[in-house]
């Protein structure tokens, strides 16, 4: 049994004080791998040099839209030299996509952001990561006019998805795939179980957000990655399957999106 987090921040200062410690408990609970998002281009290298030498741990480069404001044409050419010079290590773009509840950044800002790395991710090839809040429909327009504008399903994932399930659906319809964190285990929480239930079994990804958003026995603690097994074994009990098929469906979702681990 393995499991993937395709969505952490282990290279937050949060885990400074005790990083090899919590990715020991990750491995004990059976996670194989981890997806460690930089928010800004400030965290990008601090990221990489922190899964350096670990090769569970993955990257993905992006400006976060509560930090559009630090994109700029020139920092969007220094990530793309940073994708090119750690091929395999920095595996995705992001994370992006357009924040509404918090008024960090002019929604024009965040828009010429994802655009920007919308197109990046294209160009390389590589999957991209979605941050939605307070945006989905704004966010799906988006999403249409790239289908559109590529002639083909896009290659991303809808990181945190705690939209409905009519919006579930249009991101499958786009080709997304749907990461379901600790969110899922919250007791008022059904309506996103109701769009985990209903997802296609292959569009299905796991993830913490940690050190943010732990699932339901940690609420208020501090997220690792380790505690993906809870959120797993709440898929597995609402969609009426094994914790084991959950745990080997949804690794390898991840391996074919990442191309990883």
């Amino acid at each position: 049994m393995t499991l993937i987090d395709t969505h952490c921040h282990i290279g937050y200062g949060d885990f400074d004080g005790d990083r090899d410690a919590v990715l020991a408990r990750a491995k004990e609970a059976g996670v194989a791998g981890m997806l460690s998002v930089a928010t800004d281009p400030d965290c990008w290298t601090r990221y990489l040099d922190v899964a350096g030498p670990r090769p569970d741990v993955l990257v993905a480069l992006g400006f976060h839209p509560n930090y559009a404001d630090s994109y700029s044409d020139a920092e969007c050419a220094r990530m793309k030299d940073l994708f090119a010079r750690h091929l395999g290590k920095a595996v995705a773009v992001g994370e992006t996509g357009l924040d509404f509840f918090r008024e960090h950044c002019a929604p024009e800002m965040q828009q010429r952001a994802f655009q920007a790395q919308l197109d990046l991710a294209a160009e390389l090839d590589l999957p991209f990561i979605l941050h939605c809040r307070s945006a989905e429909r704004a966010m799906c327009d988006v999403l249409k006019a790239q289908q559109q504008k590529l002639g083909r399903p896009l290659k991303g994932v809808w990181h945190c998805f705690t939209a409905t399930a009519e919006f579930m659906r249009e991101a499958v319809a786009l080709g997304l795939h749907l990461g379901f964190g600790g969110v899922t285990t919250y007791p008022k929480a059904e309506s996103v179980r109701e769009a985990a239930r209903e997802a296609p079994a292959e569009r299905l990804l796991l993830e913490t957000d940690a050190p943010y958003l732990p699932p339901q026995p940690w609420r208020g603690q501090r997220n690792e990655p380790g505690y993906v097994k809870a959120t797993a074994e709440t898929l597995a009990k609402v969609r009426g399957v094994s914790f084991d098929e959950i745990a080997d469906l949804t690794t390898a979702n991840a391996r074919r999106l990442f191309a990883s681990w």
